[in-house]
């Protein structure tokens, strides 16, 4: 009987672990008045994260924005090597410095279908070929710091010796794969139809791509890739003992916090107003006048002529003021009406005279 209890409790209390560990994590619903740093201090509070079992990048692509938990300690990359791998390849391709159908003798068929093994079905065999037909290891990992921008004082030493990368790095490798998108379209269309439903796919609305490369070696669970929601970002999730739930959470909150923080579109510009009567007419596009019926003018009647007075008639024009146009009289000289006046005053001295003379006569007439 008590071992029959035994064995329910036990039924119960594992039922309820399961439970647990598979309850979705939900993403705060307040997610536009917090930051990306105070959200994922959340999240790994939540799944008990710490420096030792996680590791987070994420850049904005068309904000900037950039966030790092963790991003530039060394952990064990599993199979996301083969981002900068693949990169490196299709890098010497656009060189001229390698043909697609070029045969790899490490990775046992051509580097067409190497790109396919390695990017969609994550064949190690071909991919740790393809890694040594560069040279050896410490040959390979210096030529994929073509893609990092980290310097050897932050580099440790471990990613020389081992299969080791940080989330900072595998960003960069991301910002170049992004920004070189024209060049790296069958990279892209790989890593987009890779491992549908897993890894960041779990956590990501599907009507949003990813294009990813996960991996999973020894309890590290890892997933790096592209999400292009409205503004695409870049992220990278790097975990050891925590499960690919946590993967899959970690790339539902980014996800959510992203599209919270979509910055809203300018304003386009008001067009200017055209003028109400402009000069220039439309090429190509005949006017159409609308007929109006205009009310019919009134018949003019032509003035009555008035007929002048009899008085009028037969009395005589006063004559015109001066044709300016009519060549000018000569003025009369001063003299002649100074002489005039003159022989008129002598004229009536002589009269005067003569009347005085004809006085004095008749008086001395009478004397006598």
């Amino acid at each position: 009987m008590y071992q029959n209890s035994f064995r329910a409790l036990a039924a119960l209390l594992l039922a309820a672990l399961l439970a647990v560990t598979a309850a979705a994590y939900e993403v705060p619903s307040d997610l536009e008045a917090m930051t990306l740093e105070e959200a994922m201090a959340d999240f790994m509070d939540q799944n008990g994260l710490n420096s030792d079992n996680f590791a987070l990048s994420y850049y904005n692509t068309v904000t900037g924005e950039a966030y790092g938990y963790n991003e530039t300690h060394m952990m064990v990359a599993a199979s996301t090597f083969k981002l900068p791998l693949n990169l490196y390849y299709y890098d010497l391709e656009h060189a001229g410095e390698l043909a697609s159908d070029a045969y790899i003798a490490g990775a046992g068929t051509t580097l067409d279908d190497a790109h396919y093994q390695s990017l969609v079905w994550s064949n190690n065999e071909v991919s740790i070929g393809m890694l040594y037909n560069l040279g050896d290891f410490r040959t390979y990992k210096e030529l994929m710091r073509k893609y990092f921008t980290m310097t050897d004082e932050e580099i440790e030493y471990i990613y020389f010796a081992d299969n080791y990368y940080c989330t900072r790095m595998m960003v960069e490798a991301l910002q170049y794969l992004y920004e070189n998108s024209a060049d790296f379209e069958e990279m892209i269309d790989y890593m987009k139809e890779a491992q549908p439903g897993e890894y960041f796919k779990a956590g990501v609305p599907e009507e949003y791509e990813v294009a990813h490369k996960y991996g999973w070696y020894e309890g590290a669970v890892n997933d790096v890739g592209i999400i292009y929601t409205e503004e695409p970002y870049l992220l990278a999730v790097y975990t050891q003992d925590v499960g690919a739930r946590v993967v899959a959470d970690a790339a539902a909150l980014c996800t959510a916090y992203n599209l919270a923080h979509i910055q809203p579109p300018e304003p386009e510009p008001e067009p200017e107003p055209e003028p109400e009567n402009p000069m220039h007419e439309l090429e190509g596009t005949p006017l159409e006048i609308e007929e109006v019926d205009l009310p019919a003018e009134p018949e003019e009647t032509p003035p009555e002529e008035e007929t002048a007075p009899p008085e009028a008639l037969t009395q005589p024009e006063q004559p015109d003021a001066p044709d300016p146009a009519e060549p000018e009289v000569a003025p009369v000289p001063w003299w002649l009406p100074a002489g005039a006046a003159v022989v008129l005053l002598a004229m009536i001295l002589l009269v005067a005279s003569a009347r005085r003379r004809r006085y004095r006569g008749k008086h001395t007439a009478r004397r006598r």
